[in-house]
């Protein structure tokens, strides 16, 4: 009898309290790395629908790979905090029919459907380590891809990061590198721009247990408006669970609030927010990685938990996606080696560094932001090597110019290529120079302003800046060779000076020479003819391509702090 009802009370509560529509994105063919989504509206009442039910699926692909997801919670489905809306999404990487179960953790709702995964019209999907030489990237179709990243602090805004797509559109960049969430600051003068929701705006509280679904819906927005200009997002945050606390001075603490702190990511809560964040963003092909917390992973008790916590996110984030995490120290401190002794595959492993400031010869002696030590492409190459553990490195911190440390654009940028990493550029600029305070990525904080003005406008990145452009000159003279062949050997290369090789070894070679000097090239895996020219890593010009062949040695002399870059291929 008992079983009767229940199953009666079940029929009930399916029949009038919910249902599930497709939304506009749900057209019956879904591109291959596109977004399948269903809009489900569940009219159970709940206390805190973020925290008192799940919605969970199953997926099973045309080869009968079972992936299990889960949705959100979406308010009145426009940016409201109150309604009856839930989303599953999904990113099929499958051709051919998906099937799907969805249900509620209560029982209120399951609901069965299908969908066909067609080429026509797919998307690149994120970012994976090509799996024959992981130094480099390949998009989740197989493509090679070189990024081309900026990064600007855009997400508290619309005009702000409309404003850096636009400027990255223009320029050719293909990555922005910006926050997905903002966890931590609530700028004077402006209303909430947290991740959650408001307690008290007078006392500006926030609740870690409701989230701010106006925000999430924004940056929803930039992340969708990105993808249809070709671009990724690369987020420069995550959920740690250390929300808010640090008094920071970027921006100035009497230009914002600061959230009180939180316990660590295993709260019941905090896992929430994880999972929240996964749900809502997972399923878009253009969230290049994944970052475990603002790239540094400072905000955990100990190692162990920092390691249980990447461990964590890795289970139950789908479509084996990259994971980030600094994993060394900018001075080579081997217990930051956090990201690989995670267990999870390395390829889904991305190391992101700052740049390097060890003296040569001495790195682990670290060097003040404006020592010229930070300035030399030799710290940059150094950690580069020293950070490559079978997956590809990236610096996200460090080619910011107007620090210290970014006066020489092309030698971090160079260093870093030469060691098979990359780099992003990004425009930086203090309000205070003498003391360092007051930082602003992109210009963002300084001043502040109220979000329906710019922080930055696209006219005003890059102004008085050189490293933006000395990266598409990089990135351009690596495209225009098969680079995922080539790794770090600079064995190969010796002389009086300076010099970091890049190569193919028999087939084709880049050689960065710094300052000029002597210069020896072993040319003895290299038989047959090549083609040798130079390149101006300032202009970007070419000299006059010439043939060579038959030499044990390519020597050559340049004048004494001339920077070149040598490219040498076979003909």
């Amino acid at each position: 009898m008992k079983k009767r009802i229940k199953f009666l009370i079940w029929i009930y509560l399916w029949l009038v309290g919910s249902m599930a529509i497709a939304s506009g994105k749900n057209p019956k063919d879904i591109p291959l790395f596109g977004m399948f989504e269903v809009q489900v509206i569940n009219n159970t009442s709940y206390e805190n629908p973020f925290m008192d039910v799940e919605l969970n699926s199953v997926f099973t692909s045309p080869t009968g790979k079972k992936v299990k997801f889960f949705g959100f919670y979406d308010g009145d489905g426009q940016g409201g905090q109150k309604g009856n809306i839930w989303r599953q999404r999904f990113m099929p990487n499958e051709e051919g029919t998906w099937t799907y179960v969805i249900s509620f953790s209560d029982d209120s709702l399951i609901l069965k459907g299908e969908f066909n995964c067609v080429k026509e019209n797919a998307k690149p999907g994120p970012w994976l380590p090509y799996s024959e030489n992981p130094h480099w990237f390949t998009t989740a179709n197989g493509e090679h891809f070189l990024p081309v990243a900026m990064h600007a602090d855009c997400v508290y805004s619309p005009i702000d990061w409309m404003d850096a797509i636009q400027w990255c559109k223009t320029r050719g960049y293909n990555t922005l590198i910006t926050s997905t969430m903002n966890t931590w600051a609530w700028p004077e003068g402006q209303e909430n721009i947290t991740a959650f929701s408001t307690r008290s705006v007078s006392d500006k509280e926030v609740d870690y247990e409701h989230f701010n679904l106006r925000m999430w819906q924004q940056w929803d927005e930039m992340i969708e408006t990105a993808g249809e200009n070709s671009m990724y997002i690369g987020p420069f945050n995550g959920p740690t669970g250390f929300y808010g606390g640090r008094r920071s001075k970027y921006p100035p603490v009497e230009l914002a609030y600061y959230p009180a702190n939180r316990n660590g990511w295993e709260t019941p809560q905090n896992k929430k927010i994880i999972r929240y964040l996964i749900a809502r963003q997972g399923a878009y092909w253009n969230i290049a990685f994944w970052n475990l917390g603002s790239t540094e992973m400072y905000h955990f008790h100990s190692v162990t938990s920092a390691i249980r916590y990447g461990q964590f996110f890795a289970s139950i984030s789908p479509f084996e996606r990259m994971i980030t995490a600094q994993d060394c120290e900018q001075w080579h401190n081997a217990d930051r080696r956090w990201l690989s002794k995670m267990n999870f595959p390395s390829s889904r492993k991305l190391n992101t560094i700052q740049t390097g400031v060890g003296e040569i010869g001495n790195p682990d002696k670290h060097a003040f932001i404006d020592d010229s030590t930070w300035q030399q492409a030799y710290p940059n190459y150094e950690l580069a090597i020293d950070s490559y553990s079978g997956f590809p490195v990236i610096t996200t911190e460090g080619l910011w110019e107007g620090q210290g440390r970014a006066k020489k654009p092309s030698r971090i940028i160079w260093g870093l290529f030469m060691a098979g990493a990359h780099t992003m550029w990004a425009d930086w600029s203090y309000e205070d120079p003498d003391n360092h305070d007051f930082g602003s990525i992109g210009r963002g904080w300084v001043p502040l302003r109220s979000p329906d003005k710019h922080l930055f406008q696209a006219d005003q990145l890059g102004v008085n800046c050189i490293g933006d452009e000395q990266l598409l000159i990089a990135t351009n003279a690596i495209q225009s060779m098969q680079y995922w062949k080539m790794n770090p050997h600079s064995e190969l290369v010796s002389g009086s000076s300076e010099a970091y090789c890049l190569a193919e070894p028999g087939v084709q070679y880049m050689v960065y020479i710094p300052n000029g000097g002597i210069i020896k090239l072993n040319l003895e895996q290299a038989p047959g003819l090549f083609e040798f020219k130079w390149l101006d890593p300032f202009t970007g010009d070419y000299s006059k391509s010439t043939e060579i062949g038959g030499e044990k040695n390519l020597s050559f002399s340049l004048e004494n702090g001339l920077e070149r870059v040598l490219i040498l291929q076979k003909k």
